[in-house]
């Protein structure tokens, strides 16, 4: 039986690394254009966008793995199944678990060196990669600014347009989040706008008929309407490295990351508990008659009360979206922690799914082992991804947002599996040989 397990891995290596290299290159397809486009159209250097590219690849491999698991599978067991080597092995005395076995061994082996890959290269990685892009922001800051979408490479600034001029660096419907470190959180709108230089060392952008929005702990919310404004960008010709601290949930491992969970459980603890002083305080001072009501005349007190009402809603307000905030930067951050262990994960499931499913296929066609890869894997991706959506709302569970695939996939592999060791095989396929056959056939009489 030995000798029989190893003649599987064997069968299973070679597909496995050539679907590894083909949904890896197909993902690639989806960054190299920007890539190009970093170069062609915005200036950075080849060097420069090569180590993006290589920055890029472990955040790839991580989502691509699970996926060639599951496609080297279904070709080797398929293939198998195909030429009659299954059935050869089963009149020698061998079972489905012979067969499972080994694949499933070396799915754990993957499963647990892409744990640790996930919790050490691919932060890392990301980490890079993230300095990286702010650096060539501050470079270059319209390099990264693309119409209809939020982009965070320059620092400090999350900036959106509607519409850009690359040639006359004119702006249409400008959104710009600044979040500088130990001032307001401030959102600014304008209908339109210019980038241009200012020397070596600063971008100007000029926006124009807009409005500002600030909102800060201490003096409430601000507005205020503007027909021109301009925040001035600072860069370099040349690109400056930086090792930032700072770190997104992308950037760290699990460790790290739980760690930070529990900093933000601790602020939150202290909103909370300023939530019920500033409550407390409030109805304490009615009860006491120390309120603005009790002095002044008539019109003095209402003004008064008014300006003492507003102020305590405010604080209470502000101090509830701190709080809530809190909570959802939690429920991302648990969302990556369980992602890094149920993606790896997957590798076990897609065993179990993929050797009954391939013991069901009457033939070795490579295309339609493929192809019921990617679907399931399209499934796999989209209650991923949905659940991840749901789950960053608030509305399940972290662990139900990332688990939940596997547990699906991994309950229809089980049936799947118990049928094949009862039946021979889970589901009749149909041969698809035999059905093109009749297809040019029926073709040819007409």
């Amino acid at each position: 039986m030995k000798k029989l397990q190893v003649y599987v891995l064997k069968e299973f290596f070679p597909p496995f690394l050539l679907s590894l290299g083909l949904f890896t290159f197909i993902m690639l397809l989806d960054k190299l254009l920007d890539l190009l486009d970093l170069i062609v159209s915005k200036g950075v250097p080849m060097r420069n966008v090569v180590e993006i590219f290589l920055l890029l690849l472990p955040s790839m491999i991580a989502v691509v793995i699970p996926m060639g698991v599951l496609a080297g599978i279904l070709i080797a067991v398929g293939r198998l199944s195909g030429d009659l080597e299954i059935t050869a092995m089963k009149a020698s005395g061998a079972s489905i678990y012979n067969i499972m076995f080994p694949l499933g061994l070396v799915a754990l082996i993957i499963a647990g060196i892409l744990v640790v890959f996930n919790n050490s290269v691919l932060p890392e990685a990301n980490h890079v990669a993230r300095n990286l892009l702010l650096d060539i922001g501050t470079m270059r800051p319209t390099a990264r600014i693309e119409p209809g979408m939020f982009v965070d490479e320059v620092e400090n600034y999350r900036i959106f347009v509607q519409e850009k001029d690359d040639l006359t660096g004119k702006l249409i419907g400008v959104i710009i989040h600044t979040s500088t470190p130990g001032a307001p959180a401030r959102t600014i709108t304008a209908m339109e706008g210019t980038m241009e230089p200012v020397g070596a060392n600063h971008l100007r952008l000029t926006l124009e008929d807009g409005q500002m929005h600030e909102k800060d702990r201490e003096n409430g919310y601000r507005y205020a309407s503007f027909s021109t404004y301009i925040i001035d960008i600072a860069r370099s010709e040349e690109l400056v490295r930086h090792d930032r601290n700072s770190r997104g949930d992308r950037e760290m491992s699990a460790g790290e990351m739980s760690l930070f969970i529990d900093s933000l459980a601790a602020r939150q603890t202290l909103l909370k508990d300023s939530i019920t002083s500033v409550a407390q305080s409030f109805f304490v001072s009615l009860n006491n008659g120390n309120n603005p009501v009790a002095t002044g005349d008539s019109t003095r007190m209402l003004r008064n009360t008014m300006t003492w009402l507003t102020g305590t809603s405010t604080d209470l307000i502000l101090l509830n979206e701190q709080v809530t905030n809190l909570q959802r930067n939690m429920g991302k951050y648990n969302v990556e922690i369980h992602k890094k262990y149920s993606i790896p994960f997957a590798c076990i499931v897609f065993v179990l799914l993929g050797v009954p499913l391939g013991l069901s296929s009457k033939n070795s066609n490579t295309g339609l082992a493929v192809t019921m890869s990617l679907i399931f894997i399209l499934v796999y991706y989209f209650f991923l991804i949905a659940g991840e959506q749901l789950a960053d709302r608030g509305q399940i569970s972290a662990w139900a947002a990332m688990w939940s695939p596997n547990i699906l996939l991994g309950t229809l592999g089980v049936y799947l599996t118990y049928r094949s060791m009862r039946e021979g095989h889970p589901i009749p396929l149909p041969d698809f040989k035999e059905l093109m056959k009749k297809f040019k056939r029926k073709r040819q009489r007409k």
